[in-house]
């Protein structure tokens, strides 16, 4: 369990261009209403999520008189393919890891060595252990050291996501019609060169920062949580553009198209954002790059992820109203194969 709270929203300092639709034939940045009983199968095969568990093992006392956390965690990413309308495991990669402050001096190497040799046993036949350290900058800053191991432990999982995204394209399993979809932003870090395993993945975010200003023509002061509680049942914002993400000297080359889809009927939820979730895609061409998405394409992905909404988790997860039926399964998936709690810090 985590011992911090992180930000509520992912793209919480996220700017977009003041260039407001990123599409090519929805230039006057209408709303998109949708079919909302296609018969089309879905261009989605793979569904991908990330999880993590973060547990304060201990503190270290630096020689300038800073006392800092040292934060463990189980981190992991996992696919799950549909295939026959069931959904199998394909493939998962998994880490226990450790987070230490800079501040140990020329002792990290060692201690990088030693802590992966000490075991549990977890059954007979298998014992559990330390599998990656990793340093954490612990230098004067308005964060809590604790935010800065966590986000090491973050960035390390994110990292696994885009290897296994990686795994996929070069076993040639994505394509147009055999889509991957990612519990979550596409803000990765360090991808600039990797843009083009990105071409058949999009994100999906159950929660989003509401309080983005300046999107929308004629209303620079409206915030977007405000536009978007008049979308209806299977209706679309157009896609808007950003190239920055929380850090924005971050994938500064890297541009992002981004809109918002209703995929629950107003009278069905509780709360005016309930029912409406992000959706992001990496511009991987030239032509994306430059002009924005082919709009028949996006109407094509939002109506594909409509057909995933059913059957829900009613009732089992507060955040029921945003979930995508494939996603949740696969987050189950994914938390079910962590050891217990008490287990794990048995290691320590």
């Amino acid at each position: 369990m985590d011992h911090v709270v992180l930000p509520e929203y992912q793209d919480a300092g996220e700017v977009f261009s003041k260039a407001k639709v990123y599409e090519t034939h929805n230039k006057s940045g209408e709303k998109v209403q949708l079919d909302t009983h296609s018969s089309v199968p879905s261009l989605f095969t793979y569904f991908l999520d990330g999880s993590r568990r973060t547990y304060k093992v201990a503190d270290f006392g630096s020689t300038d008189g800073k006392f800092l956390p040292i934060i463990a965690g189980q981190i992991g990413t996992a696919v799950c393919q549909r295939r026959n309308r069931r959904l199998k495991k394909h493939l998962i990669l998994q880490e226990n890891v450790i987070a230490i402050p800079n501040r140990v001096g020329d002792e990290f190497d060692a201690i990088a060595v030693e802590i992966p040799k000490i075991r549990v046993p977890k059954n007979r036949s298998d014992n559990i252990s330390i599998t990656k350290v990793l340093k954490y900058q612990a230098d004067k800053t308005d964060k809590r050291f604790e935010d800065l191991a966590i986000a090491k432990i973050q960035v390390t999982m994110l990292d696994m996501e885009v290897n296994l995204i990686g795994k996929m394209v070069d076993s040639n399993k994505l394509t147009t019609n055999q889509m991957l979809m990612i519990d979550g932003s596409l803000q990765f870090s360090n991808v600039s060169d990797k843009l083009s395993i990105f071409q058949h993945v999009i994100g999906v975010s159950k929660s989003f920062n509401p309080n983005i200003s300046g999107l929308l023509r004629g209303s620079s002061n409206k915030q977007i949580g405000n536009y978007l509680t008049s979308l209806e049942f299977g209706e679309r914002t157009p896609v808007f553009k950003y190239e920055a993400a929380n850090n924005p000297s971050r994938n500064k080359s890297i541009k992002i198209g981004a809109w918002y889809l209703r995929i629950r009927p107003k009278n069905k939820v509780k709360r005016p954002l309930d029912g409406i979730i992000k959706i992001e895609k990496i511009a991987t061409t030239k032509s994306q790059q430059e002009d924005g998405f082919e709009t028949d394409m996006v109407n094509e992905i939002s109506r594909s992820i409509l057909q995933e909404r059913n059957v829900t988790c009613y009732g089992s997860d507060t955040r029921w109203t945003n979930h995508l039926y494939p996603i949740y399964l696969t987050e189950m998936f994914l938390k079910s194969s962590f050891v217990s709690d008490s287990f794990f810090l048995n290691i320590f």
